[in-house]
C-alpha cells in the first residue's frame, strides 16, 4: 500500500468511524448479545417449541423443525445487524458470494463458483453461480450483487457501510466531509454471472470479509433504502417480515420477545435443507432457559455457568481443529448429552479509561488480577487466560507463540498476583491507607463478571485502592463508554474476520478517542490522553500493518511483528487488561445430528445438513 493510499484508509476511518466502529461495538463487544456464561450455547442456537413431527424414525430428511433459542432480537436487516441474535436467524436466510463452512475460520466459496485475483491484489473477479433462485423466485445475477454492496454501503439503515470501504478498501469517492458518495463503489458487474470489485490497495482478508452476511445478495432494487433505485418494499417491511436472499431457509415469522421462525428453501442451490424449518424460542432469564431445555423443548439444552458442572464433561477426543468432542452428564433430567467444545477467536477484557483512571491505578489494577483463577474459580475452565488482545487463533505464529510470549514478557504476572507490587505502584504514586484511590467497576448484566469483580475487589484492598462494583445494562454501558463516562468496565470482541487488526483497530489512538464528534471510537479507552507512554508505538505499529496489506508471506510477516509491538504497548499503558478467551459449548439431544462448530462460532453455521430423529 503506498503512503497516500494509507493515508487515505485512515481518513475514512477518522471520517466515519464514529458511527460505524461504535455502532460496531453494540455487536462485537460485551458478549455480542451472547451470554458470557454460556447460556443459550454462545456459539449456536439453542432449543425452541416443537412444530412439526415426522414419521420417519431415522435421521434421514423429514419435515421436522429444529428448536433452538435466541436472545433479543432487533432485525433481521444484514447490513443493520451488529449482533449475534440477529445474526442467527440471519445466516440461515441470507447467501452471500463465501462461506465459512460449519463456522470454521478457512472460508469457501458458496454463490461464488471461483475467482481470480490480479497480481497487484486489488482486482477480485467472481464467477456466480447460475440459476439460483431468490426465495422470490427471481434468478441471482452479478447485478443483484452490485445492489447489495451499495445498500450496505449508502444505505442510512446499514451499521456496516465501513465493512466496504474501510476495512476491504473498495474504490469509491467520498464528498469534503469524508462522506460515501453514492454510486460510486468499485463494483461492477461484468456480464450476469461475473463480478469484479477493484480495490483501492491490497487487503489480506478480502474472501473472509465477503463470508459475512452484511454482503449477503438481495435481490437488485428490492428495499427503498438505497439511493439510486426506487425499491419495490419499504425497509420496515424488509427488515421485520420479508427478508428476501438465496439462503436455504426462507423467513416465516418473528415476535419481538417472543419466538422468530424460518421454513426450508425447496430450491435452494445447494445440499439440502434436510429439515423442514428452524424455530428459535427467545428466552432472557437464565433460569427459564435452563429448565426449558431439561425440559427437553429443546434440542440443543444450555448450560449457564451457575448450572455447568465441569465434572460432568468427558472428553472422548480432539480433531485437528482443537475441537473437543464427548459427552456431558447425566444432566438434572438424567439424560446424558452429546458435547462439543471449541475455542473461538474473542477476548473479553477490563476496559480502562486513561481519562478518567491514572496508571498507577490501572497497573495496580492489572497486577492484582490473576487470570488463570478467574477462569477456573468464576468461569469453571470455560475459557483460557488471556494475556494479549489478540486470540491464540490468530496471534502471530499461533497458541504456542501466544503462550511463550506471555510467559516470558507478561509485566503484571503471569498466572499469579503481584500485590507487593501492585501496593508499591500506588505508594509510589502518593497512594496509602489514608489516601485510597476511588474507582467504579461497571459490568454489563453478568454473575461471572461480578464474581470476577469481587475477587479483584477484594484483593485491590491491599494496594490502597477502593473499587465498587456496579451492573449497568448492556446498551447503557456502551452509550457511557460513547461518551467518556467509564472508569474501568468489562467488554469483549469477537471477530468479524480472522485477523488480529480486526481487534487492534478498536484501540489504536489515533482513531478511537471519545472527544472527536460523534462519541467515542473503539474501545472508549481514551488513549490518546496518555502522556510519555506507548501512544506513538502503538500508533506506529498500525501504520506499519496498514501499509503492508497484501496477502503475501513477507506482508503477513511484517504485519505479525506489527501486532506483538501493539500487544506491549498496550502493556506498557495498561489501558485494557485482557482476562480470558471463551471456550464455546455445546450439548446436544442424542436424536440431534449436527456437525460442530469451528473457531468463528456458531452464529456463522449454516443448518442444512442438520437431521433430526425421533426425540424421546
Amino acid at each position: 500500500m503506498s503512503d497516500d493510499q494509507s493515508l487515505q484508509r485512515r481518513n475514512f476511518l477518522k471520517a466515519t468511524g464514529g458511527a460505524a466502529t461504535a455502532l460496531a461495538l453494540a455487536g462485537c463487544t460485551g458478549d455480542n448479545n451472547t451470554d458470557d456464561e454460556n447460556t443459550d450455547d454462545p456459539g449456536t442456537d439453542t432449543q425452541g417449541t416443537d412444530t412439526q413431527g415426522s414419521d420417519d424414525d431415522g435421521f434421514g430428511e423429514s419435515d421436522r423443525t429444529l428448536k433452538l433459542t435466541n436472545a433479543t432480537m432487533s432485525t433481521l436487516d444484514p447490513v443493520a445487524s451488529t449482533d449475534v441474535p440477529n445474526g442467527r436467524v440471519i445466516q440461515q436466510v441470507f447467501e452471500p458470494l463465501m462461506n465459512y463452512p460449519n463456522g470454521e475460520i478457512e472460508v469457501e466459496t458458496l454463490l461464488a463458483t471461483d475467482y481470480e485475483v490480479s497480481d497487484d491484489f486489488t482486482t477480485y473477479t467472481f464467477n456466480i453461480k447460475e440459476d439460483v433462485q431468490f426465495h422470490n423466485g427471481d434468478t441471482v445475477t452479478a447485478s443483484d450483487f452490485v445492489y447489495s454492496f451499495e445498500r450496505l454501503t449508502a444505505s442510512p439503515n446499514s451499521r456496516r457501510a465501513y465493512f466496504a470501504t474501510s476495512a476491504l478498501g473498495i474504490e469509491h469517492e467520498t464528498d469534503s466531509e469524508g462522506n460515501y458518495e453514492p454510486g460510486t463503489l468499485g463494483v461492477t458487474a461484468v456480464d450476469e454471472t461475473t463480478l469484479e470489485i477493484q480495490l483501492s490497495s491490497p487487503f489480506h482478508s478480502v474472501l473472509p470479509m465477503l463470508a459475512y452476511t452484511a454482503f449477503g445478495v438481495v435481490p437488485e432494487g428490492l428495499v427503498d433504502d438505497t439511493p439510486g433505485y426506487d425499491g419495490e418494499m419499504g425497509y420496515d417491511e424488509f427488515a421485520q417480515s420479508n427478508p428476501i436472499s438465496a439462503g436455504p431457509f426462507t423467513f416465516d415469522s418473528w415476535e419481538t420477545n417472543t419466538m422468530a421462525e424460518v421454513s426450508r428453501f425447496d430450491d435452494y442451490h445447494g445440499d439440502g435443507p434436510l429439515i423442514g424449518g428452524v424455530h428459535w424460542q427467545i428466552i432472557t432469564d437464565t433460569d427459564a432457559l435452563y429448565n426449558y431445555g431439561q425440559n427437553k423443548n429443546a434440542d440443543l439444552p444450555p448450560m449457564p455457568t451457575s448450572k455447568y458442572d465441569p465434572n460432568m464433561v468427558s472428553i472422548d477426543s480432539e480433531d485437528e481443529l482443537g475441537r473437543q468432542i464427548g459427552t456431558y452428564g447425566p444432566m438434572q433430567n438424567g439424560e446424558t448429552a452429546e458435547y462439543a467444545a471449541v475455542p473461538t477467536i474473542n477476548t473479553f477484557y477490563i476496559g480502562l479509561n486513561a481519562k478518567n483512571v491514572p496508571k498507577p491505578v490501572r497497573e495496580a489494577i492489572a497486577y492484582a488480577m490473576n487470570q488463570h483463577e478467574g477462569v477456573e474459580q468464576v468461569f469453571k475452565g470455560r475459557g483460557e487466560p488471556a494475556y494479549h488482545f489478540s486470540p491464540p487463533r490468530i496471534y502471530p505464529g499461533g497458541t504456542s507463540a501466544y503462550d511463550e510470549h506471555a510467559e516470558q514478557n507478561y509485566p503484571y504476572g503471569y498466572g499469579e498476583s503481584l500485590l507487593d507490587e501492585a501496593q508499591q505502584v500506588m505508594e509510589d504514586a502518593g497512594y496509602g491507607p489514608n489516601n485510597e484511590y476511588e474507582i467504579t467497576f461497571t459490568t454489563y448484566t453478568s454473575p461471572t463478571w461480578q464474581g470476577l469483580g469481587t475477587i479483584l475487589r477484594d484483593k485491590l484492598v491491599n494496594a490502597h485502592v477502593n473499587m465498587n462494583l456496579e451492573e449497568a445494562p448492556f446498551s447503557t454501558l456502551l452509550n457511557r463508554g460513547r461518551n467518556g463516562n467509564l472508569a474501568a468496565y468489562s467488554l469483549g470482541w469477537s471477530m468479524d474476520w480472522p485477523a488480529p487488526d480486526n481487534f487492534f483497530g478498536q484501540l489504536v489512538p489515533e482513531l478511537t478517542n471519545t472527544d472527536r464528534e460523534g462519541g467515542a471510537r473503539g474501545a472508549y479507552i481514551d488513549w490518546d490522553d496518555v502522556e510519555d507512554g506507548a501512544v506513538d508505538q502503538m500508533n506506529s505499529a498500525w501504520d506499519t500493518v496498514q501499509n503492508n496489506q497484501a496477502p503475501s508471506e513477507d506482508d503477513a510477516a511484517t504485519r505479525g511483528e506489527a501486532y506483538v509491538q501493539m500487544e506491549e504497548a498496550m502493556w506498557e499503558d495498561m489501558i485494557l487488561l485482557p482476562c480470558y478467551h471463551r471456550t464455546d459449548e455445546r450439548f446436544v439431544y442424542d436424536w440431534v445430528d449436527i456437525d460442530p462448530y469451528g473457531a468463528s462460532g456458531g452464529s456463522r453455521q449454516k443448518y442444512n445438513q442438520v437431521t433430526i430423529g425421533e426425540r424421546s
